[in-house]
């Protein structure tokens, strides 16, 4: 299976998806009895780095509700399910489930656009 290679650039950093001015909270480690699936892909933000396992992951913010997949803080701007990142194979796709939309690359998506399909880096 091969592997992708991302990086980042500095004129645009679609991965990184949310820019906040306070960190993300602290995650919870927990150990796993079997050994993780390979990544398919690293999602990096100015903080932190997050291996990407799955086909779909979650981004927002942690609640009484339920956790995320990358939780990014506890700002209101951020929904409990601001945006879904999804594979399928060989794409990455980006759909949003905030009110408040998400600036990717310049451009503003908002709750219930079509998927957008990532570029590769």
């Amino acid at each position: 299976m091969a592997q992708t290679q991302f990086t980042r650039s500095s004129e645009s950093d679609a991965w990184a998806l949310l820019s906040l001015k306070s960190p993300p909270s602290p995650s919870k480690v927990q150990w796993a009895q079997e050994p993780s699936p390979i990544a398919i892909a690293r999602l990096d933000g100015r903080d932190f780095e997050y291996l990407i396992r799955q086909k779909r992951v979650i981004i927002g913010r942690n609640s009484s509700r339920g956790q995320v997949d990358v939780n990014m803080g506890h700002s209101s701007f951020i929904s409990r399910r601001h945006l879904e990142l999804f594979y399928d194979h060989p794409e990455f796709y980006l759909t949003c489930n905030s009110k408040n939309g998400v600036l990717v690359d310049g451009v503003f998506q908002r709750k219930g656009s079509a998927a957008m399909l990532l570029p590769k880096r």
